[in-house]
């Protein structure tokens, strides 16, 4: 896979990219026949989304901006030019990549590392952008202190800007048809190891208007078509800071008198027992092989045993002490 044909976005010269290892950690290069090439495209897909998605007026002249999860820069890499009179800032978990954009790409860019959780080491209302990439996508169990806290950081009136996984996700993730009506926020793969993706988190429209939306007024979503050229892929939700004063709980919490909470979490639960069940089928299925490699290995050392107390064992003996002491003498001499 390369960059898609057909693709209207011509190349530019561009600030260094990152080892591949850094690289293909925001996103699967393995499967593409130039990955640097494709890495960049992706980059440039997404600031043009991001861009698209923003209001018409919007001018990132003295804007101070986040990249809120920058992995290694593929996508601020792309507004270097921006830089020359806003003020961008990325912060990611991985301490590696981080290293690699403090060497490589600051100045103009700053950047810091945050831990997994929250808070950011900024002060309130650092920024008048931020937006995440394919972050709340895969936030489980703290998605809502992670929202409250970019509400901290965000200025009065900022933007915040994040994809999520809906109806163009639905059939890669879930596998499944899309029926909005039976997703809230569903979590799938609920403990999946980063090194497979880690865990995967849909999302639709009318949750995110009622669990976003009491922090947030909901200026825009697009369902489908981030950072791609086909039918498919994220959707991208623009949102404004409330003033507002929320805990996470309030965020949590299910919206009154509406019927698709109870249904989506039946869904989900739906989409958990079918996937202890595959866990459980794995499980049999480790230890039949193990069963398997546990009975030749026994085989083997009965074999092994019987050669040993076999007359011709016995009679190479000596044939074998001779060709011992001859490799010991051969390594002295080397």
């Amino acid at each position: 896979m390369g960059a898609p044909a057909g693709s209207n976005l011509a190349p530019v010269s561009l600030p260094p990219a990152p080892p591949l290892q850094l690289a293909n950690r925001v996103g699967s290069l393995q499967d593409s026949t130039d990955p640097y090439a494709y890495y960049d495209w992706l980059g440039r897909r997404a600031k043009e989304d991001i861009v698209a998605a923003l209001p018409s007026d919007f001018d990132f002249t003295e804007k101070r901006v986040l990249d809120f999860g920058c992995g290694a820069g593929r996508t601020l890499r792309h507004f270097f030019e921006e830089a020359k009179r806003g003020h961008f800032t990325g912060c990611d978990i991985d301490s590696e990549s981080i290293e690699w954009m403090r060497e490589h790409l600051c100045p103009p860019l700053t950047v810091f590392r945050n831990d997994e959780f929250p808070p950011l080491p900024v002060e309130d209302e650092s920024f008048d952008l931020i937006w995440g990439v394919s972050v709340f996508t895969h936030l489980v169990d703290h998605w809502a202190p992670w929202l409250l806290e970019l509400h901290r950081v965000l200025d009065d009136d900022g933007l915040l800007l994040l994809t999520f996984m809906g109806e163009g996700m639905s059939e890669i993730i879930a596998n499944e048809a899309w029926d909005e009506d039976r997703v809230g926020m569903n979590v799938l793969r609920y403990g999946q190891g980063w090194d497979l993706g880690g865990p995967m988190v849909m999302h639709s429209p009318w949750w995110i208007r009622a669990h976003w939306g009491r922090a947030f007024e909901v200026e825009a979503i697009v369902a489908r078509g981030f950072a791609t050229d086909s039918e498919v892929g994220q959707g991208v939700a623009l949102l404004r800071k409330r003033a507002v004063r929320l805990r996470a709980s309030d965020l949590e919490r299910p919206e009154e008198d509406e019927p698709r909470e109870s249904t989506a979490l039946r869904h989900e639960l739906s989409h958990a027992r079918a996937e202890m069940a595959e866990l459980r089928n794995d499980r049999e299925w480790l230890r039949g092989q193990l069963a398997d490699c546990q009975a030749e290995s026994q085989a083997l050392a009965s074999m092994n045993m019987a050669f040993r107390n076999s007359k011709t064992w016995r009679v190479t003996a000596p044939l074998r002490r001779i060709a011992h002491s001859s490799r010991v003498r051969a390594r002295r001499l080397q």
